[in-house]
């Protein structure tokens, strides 16, 4: 009788591994990045002049794995003459956010192909992980170079086959910066390149609900405070000539060749969603407008890059799990009834 129940116990669990490795290689993944490079913003005009009172350069990461968060941050500021930012490169850097519980983490600022590093989807046992990094390498307004800065927000859930896991990341790199305009009319340019990745997608999952996002918003404004009521917004979406929206002035969109505002998703066992995605190669393109008919006054530029990724995991034994299960379970039962009848 010990030897029948000894069988059924091994059997049950070897029913139970079977179920298990079938989704070996079931996996959530999606991950979104943006490398941003020559950055440089202009104000010309008869008889201008400017300056700059401050400015302020804010990094968060924030990485989140079955509702347990690890935050990074960092910040500097003031006048291009006298601020607390670093001098040299990188003028700002955020530690990368390794949520806890994650299987891999993420070293601080690592590149492959020129851009942040991506890790991709985890097949198999391997595990789950979430992770963001951000750095601000060169300003313009600091070293007197073009503006240069990286993100990536990244994560990827490959196990719990019977609870409900997520991973959400938000990564920011922003700058803000005041500035006067002592004659007039002026114009303002403002010209970058810029590479965006992003990807979510679900594989091999079977029974229950799943859902990837990637998620990618960059914007930029421009208020003035006195001497009149210009304001300017410009959020590139790849069609060049009508993403930028302008109050009192006239904006000139004259390059903008993909999309940095943009979310993927999907919910649908093996398909894709992407935008731009080329990871671990840079691959940048030109973005540019030129906005006319300033006038003497005080105006703020913001500068906002919003990375995130969201991924949700609910799944269900397959019916054939549950077909074995349900045997193994009957066969312990039939077995221990016959001991007590016995």
């Amino acid at each position: 009788m010990n030897f029948k129940k000894t069988a059924l116990r091994t059997t049950f669990a070897a029913m139970l591994a079977i179920g298990v490795c079938s989704q070996a290689n079931a996996f959530v993944y999606a991950g979104s990045g943006l490398a941003v490079d020559a950055l440089l913003i202009g104000i010309t005009g008869p008889g201008v002049t400017t300056s700059v009172s401050r400015f302020d350069f804010n990094l968060t990461n924030t990485a989140t794995l079955n509702g347990v968060s690890a935050i990074q941050t960092a910040t500097c500021g003031g006048t291009p003459g006298s601020n607390n930012c670093s001098p040299g490169s990188p003028v700002l850097d955020a530690q990368p956010a390794v949520a806890p519980g994650s299987t891999l983490g993420r070293a601080n600022n690592a590149s492959t192909g020129g851009e942040f590093t991506f890790f991709g989807p985890l097949t198999g046992f391997a595990g789950n992980y979430s992770t963001s990094d951000s750095v601000i390498n060169n300003a313009e307004l600091v070293t007197a170079q073009p503006t240069s800065t990286r993100n990536i927000a990244e994560a990827n859930i490959s196990t719990a086959t019977s609870a409900a896991s997520s991973s959400q990341i938000q990564s920011i790199t922003g700058l803000t910066f005041t500035f006067t305009i002592g004659g007039g009319p002026a114009s303002l340019s403002l010209a970058f390149n810029a590479d965006p990745d992003l990807q979510a997608f679900i594989n091999n999952e079977l029974g229950g609900t799943f859902s990837a996002q990637a998620n990618l918003n960059a914007s930029f404004t421009l208020n003035q405070n006195t001497g009149g009521s210009i304001f300017v917004n410009w959020n590139p979406q790849g069609t060049a000539a009508n993403d930028c929206i302008a109050i009192g002035a006239v904006c000139t969109e004259t390059a903008d060749s993909q999309d940095l505002n943009i979310n993927v998703g999907t919910t649908v066992n093996g398909v894709f969603a992407r935008s731009s995605w080329d990871p671990n190669a840079l691959n940048e393109t030109a973005f540019w407008i030129n906005i006319t008919g300033h006038t003497a006054g005080t105006y703020t530029l913001t500068l906002n890059d919003v990375i995130s990724v969201q991924l949700a995991r609910t799944p269900l034994p397959e019916p054939g799990t549950l077909a074995l299960m349900g045997i193994g379970l009957m066969g312990l039962f039939a077995s221990t009834r016959r001991k007590k009848l016995g």
